[in-house]
């Protein structure tokens, strides 16, 4: 049994990232952005191309939250990080001159706050860029309008400090969350294997007793000394069978598929299995169907030998059972869990997916 990972694990977990509560505040943050942006519109030149700032930071703010990946990848990082720029610049120039107040530059706090994050995301390098590209769009913007370059500088400097912070925190946070989702990893891990040791421990318990209840009494008699009747004899034979379909059938033999091919050999059919270990790694339902087919294939069987195989893992076709008695019949299961068979329609296989190829 392959043990899968239980989520797609990074530092957003330890975060709270992904709960309903950050969504809760992504949205009363979008909420506060907005109201900031459009009630200080007091002499903006044209509040489209504030709309469409309001825009690219919620947009890179979502970009922080769903892209996967740890550290944040670049293709995400990039575009996230420079869209704080691309928005002040846009948001900057339909500003008065002087500004009316402070409200109207809720860009560059805005864009710091998800700028934060995208740090804590393990890209620290274009929270960094991000940032310094707003310094010098105000600066730009404060030198053009004849207000000076350091009062550009004055009033977006403020930013670095929280990035800063958040550089160190990203920094001691990120190795700890590391080392909490592997220890999460290893517990999941070890809980599946814990619990296919005991479905495999279960399954052979199951098997012991059902050859107990079977060979026992055979046992008993022959420790005995009485002589075996023909009957007897004629279970041993069938008791040795079981025996031998236990060893080498491996997964493919479960109670049911045992009574059948039981049932097949009191008819004089021959049965032979092989497990190849192909049903090890599959789902419960593909296992199933295997069994399923094989049940119904023993049934029809009147005669011959019936041959079942289950194949190597990694093939496209799971199990290959072939009938020979007058006529050679071969029925498939392919990993998708439909059957091919040579049976042209005909009803053996019960409640299966029928690929109308045939097998071979």
């Amino acid at each position: 049994m392959m043990a899968n990972r239980t989520v797609r694990d990074d530092v957003r977990d330890i975060l709270g990232m992904r709960t309903p509560a950050a969504w809760l505040l992504s949205g009363l943050f979008a909420v506060a952005i907005s109201s900031m942006a459009f009630a200080a519109d007091d002499g903006i030149r044209d509040i489209r191309f504030t709309a469409l700032a309001v825009l690219l930071i919620l947009g890179a703010g979502s970009v922080m939250l769903l892209a996967p990946g740890d550290p944040l990848p670049v293709r995400f990082a990039a575009p996230a990080a420079l869209a704080a720029p691309l928005a002040a610049a846009l948001a900057i120039w339909q500003l008065p001159v002087p500004i009316v107040n402070s409200t109207q530059i809720w860009f560059l706090g805005a864009g710091s706050a998800y700028l934060n994050f995208i740090c804590v995301r393990g890209a620290p390098l274009w929270a960094w860029a991000g940032v310094l590209g707003q310094i010098v769009i105000c600066a730009g913007w404060t030198e053009y309008t004849g207000q000076g370059l350091l009062t550009g500088v004055g009033f977006s400097f403020i930013n670095l400090t929280p990035l800063l912070m958040a550089t160190f925190f990203g920094r001691v946070v990120r190795p700890m969350a590391h080392s909490i989702l592997a220890l999460r990893q290893q517990d999941t891990d070890r809980a599946a294997a814990e619990a296919a040791a005991q479905a495999a421990q279960q399954e052979r318990d199951e098997r012991v007793a059902r050859l107990d209840s079977a060979a026992r009494p055979l046992l008993e008699i022959i420790a005995s000394g009485r002589p075996l009747t023909a009957r007897e004899q004629a279970e041993c034979r069938l008791v040795e069978a079981e025996l031998r379909d236990e060893i080498l059938g491996g997964v493919m033999i479960d109670a049911s598929v045992g009574a059948a091919a039981r049932c097949a050999r009191q008819r004089g059919v021959t049965v032979v299995l092989d497990d190849g270990g192909g049903l090890d790694e599959v789902d419960t339902d593909i296992r199933e169907q295997v069994r399923t087919v094989l049940r119904d294939a023993l049934d029809y069987a009147d005669g011959g030998t019936v041959t079942a195989r289950i194949l190597p893992p990694g093939r496209s076709t799971i199990a290959s059972i072939l009938l020979r008695d007058n006529a050679e019949l071969r029925i498939e299961v392919e990993a998708n869990g439909s059957v091919r068979s040579d049976l042209d329609g005909r009803p053996l296989v019960r409640n299966a997916k029928q690929d109308p190829r045939p097998a071979g």
